[in-house]
């Protein structure tokens, strides 16, 4: 008997050890990604920067000031029922808005590769506050002629609740519709080696 509640204490602390809550002075951003039936080969890559509202530009790429996702990943979490992958990230509190979306495609020895950054200002953005859970719904991705592009696609409770529990997370999600914010973009590489361009 006693072997039982070992196991039965030993689940237990397990369950609570991967639940998902968002950090003291931190925030937890979801958000899908589903291809257009017609674009499924590419690889997507979806980036979100949090907003320097001051000077009124994007921070600095990396740490917690970014939500960057790309398809067909390890990392993402699926759900039986619900199209596309979902990324789970914990983030700086702030004001985040959609840089944009890259694309590679292979074919056999070569890659080709779309740039999406949106040259905007106008992009969408939210809110993410300190000790919240939110859920930006599912946005699809396509290729538009030699661009990446994603548009939002669907924001339903249903979709969250699944979500949430099939990736462990904890306590209330809450539905985030995305609003328009002005930031202003002048594309350049990422990286002097990289072909992707961020704003």
């Amino acid at each position: 008997m006693r072997i039982v509640f070992v196991v039965l204490a030993v689940l237990a602390l397990s369950q609570c050890a991967s639940a998902i809550r968002p950090p003291a002075g931190r925030a937890i951003v979801i958000v899908g990604v589903a291809e257009a039936p017609d674009n499924i080969d590419p690889r997507y890559t979806m980036l979100w920067r949090k907003v320097d509202e001051e000077r009124g530009r994007f921070t600095d790429p990396g740490g917690r000031r970014m939500v960057e996702f790309t398809t067909h990943s390890a990392g993402s979490v699926r759900v039986e029922g619900i199209p596309g992958e979902f990324e789970v990230a914990e983030v700086e509190p702030g004001l985040y808005a959609l840089d944009g979306m890259f694309a590679t495609l292979r074919e056999g020895v070569i890659t080709y590769t779309a740039q999406g950054s949106i040259v905007g200002p106008e992009r969408p953005g939210f809110e993410a506050r300190p000790g919240e859970v939110i859920y930006l719904g599912i946005w699809q991705a396509s290729l538009d002629g030699h661009l990446a592009v994603v548009r939002p696609w669907r924001l339903d409770e249903g979709d969250l609740r699944a979500v949430a529990r099939e990736a462990g997370v904890e306590g209330e999600v809450h539905l985030r519709a995305t609003r328009a914010v002005q930031v202003p973009c002048t594309p350049h590489r990422m990286h002097p080696s990289l072909t992707r361009e961020i704003c």
